[in-house]
């Protein structure tokens, strides 16, 4: 069985990123925990009166357990719901250890939340676990159309890996192959993907970039293109620190992504 874990702040109900982690862990007969976290931050402890605060916030997410176990019953879903307390970013490191996939909302441009320093963009950098954003506006998905954005790098490569148990109940998958370093490392890397998804019995398209094309601009265009509702792409592929500060494509693809990215540092 499947484990999903799903980030849920205090004013989340009906979001598009609850409604996709039901809908997948209905159609995966994975179990689904719900977690809220009692944030110990520094902008929380600056507060008047923090502690009044914190035990406010506490006392309505353990009110919230009736709302979460009638939702996953009404679907049908095995779930439960976890109110743990602590600085947020540690909790779900240490929480997403132990889950297949942290599933998290990616708020929409102007949110004020800048794209790539956000809480779920840095948790993806400590590796525990792969991710799955969805954006605020995304449409209903349960990654039956998944397009693999694929440079040949071992980031890309952990990518595809970790997604295996989406990528083999996908009714079409879509390779968008490119923006790799050179001839002969491209070869090699496609040589080996290929022979990888023929072991797995994964038949799929296999569409080059264009070599002049902007990847973040091209995955988008693929994206629309073959109707996909689904991302699965490496993340910070190269420095963390120069993604973060100077853009790159999983900063673009944060900051503009229409579509549930699975993600994989």
């Amino acid at each position: 069985m499947l484990d999903f874990l799903v980030d849920v702040r205090s004013d989340d109900h009906d979001t598009a990123h609850l409604r996709f982690a039901f809908d997948l862990a209905k159609r995966f007969g994975a179990h689904l925990t719900g977690m809220q976290v009692i944030a110990l931050d520094a902008s929380v402890i600056a507060l008047p009166e923090p502690l009044l605060v914190l035990e406010d916030e506490e006392a309505f997410a353990h009110e919230r357990h009736g709302w979460w176990a009638s939702a996953c019953r009404s679907r049908g879903i095995d779930g439960v719901w976890e109110v743990r307390k602590g600085a947020h970013r540690r909790v779900l490191i240490r929480r997403a250890s132990l889950c297949n996939v942290l599933i998290g909302r990616l708020h929409a441009p102007g949110s004020g939340i800048p794209a790539g320093t956000g809480l779920l963009a840095r948790v993806l950098m400590s590796r525990v676990s792969p991710l799955i954003l969805v954006p605020d506006d995304a449409a209903p998905s349960a990654m039956r159309w998944i397009l693999v954005a694929w440079n040949g790098s071992a980031v890309s490569a952990r990518a595809i890996r970790a997604a295996l148990p989406f990528l083999s109940r996908a009714r079409n998958i879509t390779i968008l192959a490119g923006d790799r370093e050179s001839r002969a490392r491209r070869d090699d890397a496609d040589t080996l993907l290929r022979a990888w998804l023929r072991r797995h019995a994964l038949a799929v398209d296999w569409i080059e970039m264009d070599r002049d094309a902007s990847p973040a601009v091209a995955i988008a265009a693929c994206a629309e293109a073959c109707r996909a509702d689904a991302i699965v792409m490496g993340a910070w592929g190269r420095s963390r620190l120069r993604e973060m500060a100077l853009g790159g494509t999983t900063r673009h693809m944060l900051a503009y992504g229409r579509v549930p990215m699975f993600l994989s540092a």
